[in-house]
Parts: C-alpha cells; structure tokens; sequence
C-alpha cells in the first residue's frame, strides 16, 4: 500500500483526533510523509488541520475534522510551464534567493530543491500565479521574506557568471569595509 493511502486511512480511522508527527511518519514508511499529507489536504481535499490552521494546535500535530471532502480546483502544473517558470525567475527562490542544490540551512544532510508554487492558493495554474519557491521557503520553515527589488538583483547575481559574481562581491567588501 503506497504512503498516501496508508495516511488517508489512518487519519479517516483516527477522525476528530490529534495525531502527532512522528506516528504520521511511522504509518508512512517514508521521509516525505509531510508532502503526502499534504497532497491529501490540495488534491483530496481532506479537512486536515495543523498549527497553521488552528491555534489550538501546536507545531507537529494534525487532525481531520470531518471525513467530508473540500472540492479543490487542480493546480497540477504541466512541464512547459514549469520550465517557463523556472527560466523566467532565473531558477531561484524568489523568497530566500536560494537556488537547487545550495545546502539546506536546518538540515546539513538535504539539498535546496525548487518548487513551482501557487501566489494565490486558489487561482489558476497560469504564469502570472505561479513562482519558484525553494524546499524550505515552500514547506513553510522560513520567515525570510525579501522585498521584491532585493530579489531581482539577487537573481541578476545569480544568473551572473563567477567573474562577474566575484566583481559584485569585491564591490561590496569595498563598500561596506568601514562597517
């Protein structure tokens, strides 16, 4: 049975009750049993709440409120505007600047990889809706959030070759050496 229907009966078995991380990550059998919960919730439309949802609820624990279904509208995303995407925001996180493979800052063991994420939660599947979000800016971890100015000349950075990166940072040093 894949981890997605192991969740899905667990939590329908487990309704109006709270649930805690680490047993959602036994009944799983896998490390990212937090994406499929949440592929529950966006494609299902399971009504599982978190800390985020509700007050009441402290980081790591879940319920189900009701086995009743939310209709979801799809957000699946095909390849070529997936690809746009990433191209047009330089493939780099337009929260933190991160970009696919830079070392995660809360686990030294997992590589950034980019998401393809939804401004609006509910709107449409189209370019002007869509960002590159990196794993950890996507899974909600980080509070960086950069004006969007800041973003923009850090993908210019990015995009850069190292010659140039290596001048912008000898400008900088330069800049800021008396602080």
């Amino acid at each position: 049975m894949a981890a997605r229907d192991k969740l899905r009966a667990y939590f329908e078995r487990h309704v109006g009750k709270i649930l805690y991380k680490d047993e959602l990550a036994e009944v799983a059998g896998i490390s990212e049993w937090a994406r499929r919960i949440r592929e529950l919730r966006d494609d299902e439309g399971m009504q599982i709440l978190t800390h985020n949802d509700r007050d009441s609820l402290r980081p790591g624990e879940y319920i189900l409120i009701s086995r009743d279904r939310v209709p979801r509208v799809s957000h699946k995303i095909d390849a070529k505007t997936r690809s746009r995407v990433l191209i047009r925001n330089g493939f780099t996180c337009q929260d933190c600047g991160r970009t696919s493979g830079d070392p995660d800052p809360l686990n030294p063991n997992r590589k950034i990889r980019l998401h393809i994420d939804h401004i609006d939660p509910n709107g449409p599947s189209d370019d002007t809706n869509l960002r590159v979000l990196c794993s950890v800016c996507n899974e909600g971890r980080s509070n960086l959030t950069l004006p969007r100015s800041t973003i923009n000349i850090l993908s210019a950075v990015r995009k850069a070759n190292r010659r140039d990166q290596l001048e912008v940072f000898e400008w900088l040093k330069r800049k800021f050496e008396k602080q």
